[in-house]
Formats: structure tokens, C-alpha cells, sequence
């Protein structure tokens, strides 16, 4: 992870966030932050509660900005992350004031407004009634008398049984297929990285794709199995190189590079794109 405070922090898993540290002290006339009892509340949250969020927005040129603010005691600078929904929270030490977090949002708004388009985009892809299998769509058609398995056939998912149990039997059928891939590709990566493959676990995530757990095994969101799978073996060789390198130093990447030449194009297509499939399930 980048430790320079005025990078743009990319993780691995969806939310981008932006740490620029320092605090914005030029003059705002003309910003207003609708919080009634701005100090007021703030002095609450501080004498009641850790951390506290409250709904707020900053009513500017070209126009109002909706967001949320988590305060902390234990935060010593003002950050902004962009949900997958494409919703705005700044996170913020207690002793921030309005005039600091309508600075710091304002200097922010071109990053702010274009992670919330590019959350805009990714949702975009998700159509109600279709399933998604290795980065394509299928449109799902029920067969209930096939006595045969989930099948991809003719461009569509033919799903067999009671029409009130699609779920738990695409879930199933998900779930298997995930473990075989990811115990392949990780098999396949491990060989040429010279390492012993671990054993693997699936998941059921909705904030992240993989972990590492250096003498155990390596555990994986089921929901890769819906990404393209340049995507899939982007997180399985993330995950095997964390058995070489902890964290994400330099010489991660550079690790990284070995194997995968082409993986800062895949890690941005998971960030942008990735998010509403740690959502899904299918919607009929």
C-alpha cells in the first residue's frame, strides 16, 4: 500500500480512498455545510461515542454534494473514501473543523465526482435477470423436469428444479465451480512460482476478494467465478505472492510484475468494475 499522504490509495479490494494529509486553510467564503449545530454535534459524538456518522453536504458551484462523516478519536487526518455505491464519507479526526472538511472535500471534487461516475459505469453492467459466469452474461432459463445439472447451453444458463429454489441451487452450482477453478489456477501459479500450493478455501465475502494465511491456506470470494478470468488469476497470484512478500511493498509489485506483466491494468479493472459483484445475487 502507498504510504506517500498525497497519493490516490488503490486496494485490492472495492473503495478508493484519498489521504492528502495536512488540512486546507484558504479561505472559503461561500461553501456551506448543511449541518445544523456543526461543533454542537460534533462535541456530542466526542463525549458519547468512539465514532459517529453524520449526513451532511456541501452546497457549492456547480453544485450540491451529498456525504457522510464518521467521526474518530483515534484518526489524526481527514480522508475521503467513494463507496461502491457510489456514496461520499469522510472520515475525520475529532478535532476537524467545518471550515477544514468543506476545504478538503472542495479540493477534492474532480477525484470525488469521477470515482462516482466510474461507480455509475460499473453498475451499469449488471442487468436484472441475467447470471454471470467468467466476465459474460447469460440470460437464465428454467428447465424444471431436466433431470440434468446448472448448464451453460446456447448462451443461456439452463437451471433445472422447483422454480422457488433458483438461488440456493445457482448458488450450489456457483460455489462448486468456483472451488475447482481457483484450486486449478492456483495449482498452475503456484508451479511457476515455485511454491507449494496451499490448500483453498471458498468464501462468502462482500468486502473482498482473497486472503492470505501464510501456513494455512489461501481463502477466496466465491463471486470470482463471475469476474473475467484474467480478473480471477490477477487475485490468485496477488494472494500466492503474499507467501514471498507480506504487505504490499515495492518488491510486491515487483513480484507481482514477474508473473503478471500486464497486472496494474487488471488490479484497476477490479477496483473500477469489480464492486457490484461483491453484491450480486441474482434478480429475477
Amino acid at each position: 500500500m502507498p504510504t506517500n499522504p498525497a497519493e490516490t490509495v488503490c486496494y485490492p479490494w472495492p473503495g478508493d480512498e484519498i489521504n492528502l494529509g495536512g488540512f486546507l486553510t484558504r479561505n472559503l467564503l461561500g461553501f456551506s455545510l448543511v449541518l445544523q449545530d456543526f461543533n454542537e454535534k460534533k462535541r456530542y459524538f466526542k463525549e458519547n461515542l468512539p465514532v459517529m456518522c453524520s449526513s451532511c453536504s456541501l452546497d457549492s458551484p456547480p453544485g450540491i454534494l451529498p456525504f457522510q462523516i464518521r467521526w474518530s478519536r483515534r484518526r489524526r487526518r481527514v480522508a475521503l473514501v467513494v463507496t461502491d455505491q457510489g456514496e461520499l464519507v469522510v472520515y475525520a479526526p475529532m478535532s476537524a473543523s467545518q471550515k477544514v472538511l468543506e476545504g478538503f472535500i472542495e479540493k477534492n471534487r474532480a477525484w470525488i465526482l469521477q470515482k462516482q461516475e466510474e461507480r455509475r459505469r460499473a453498475w451499469a453492467q449488471i442487468k436484472p435477470g441475467q447470471v454471470y459466469y467468467q466476465g459474460q452474461a447469460f440470460p437464465l432459463r428454467l428447465v424444471p423436469e431436466s433431470p440434468e445439472p446448472v448448464r451453460l447451453l446456447e448462451n443461456a444458463c439452463h437451471l433445472p428444479g422447483d422454480p422457488e429454489e433458483v438461488w440456493p441451487r445457482l448458488l450450489a452450482w456457483y460455489l462448486k465451480e468456483a472451488e475447482f477453478l481457483l484450486v486449478h489456477r492456483v495449482k498452475e501459479f503456484a508451479s511457476r512460482m515455485n511454491l507449494t500450493p496451499p490448500p483453498v478455501e471458498v468464501r462468502d465475502w462482500r468486502r473482498r476478494w482473497g486472503e492470505c494465511r501464510p501456513g494455512q491456506s489461501l481463502r477466496f470470494n466465491w463471486r470470482l467465478v463471475l469476474l473475467p478470468p484474467e480478473i480471477l488469476d490477477y487475485v490468485v497470484v496477488h494472494e500466492l505472492v503474499h507467501l514471498k512478500v507480506p504487505g504490499h511493498p515495492p518488491s510486491f509489485w515487483r513480484e507481482m510484475g514477474k508473473y503478471l506483466p500486464d497486472y496494474a491494468a487488471r488490479r484497476r479493472w477490479l477496483n473500477r468494475q469489480g464492486g457490484p459483484f461483491l453484491a450480486w445475487r441474482l434478480d429475477r
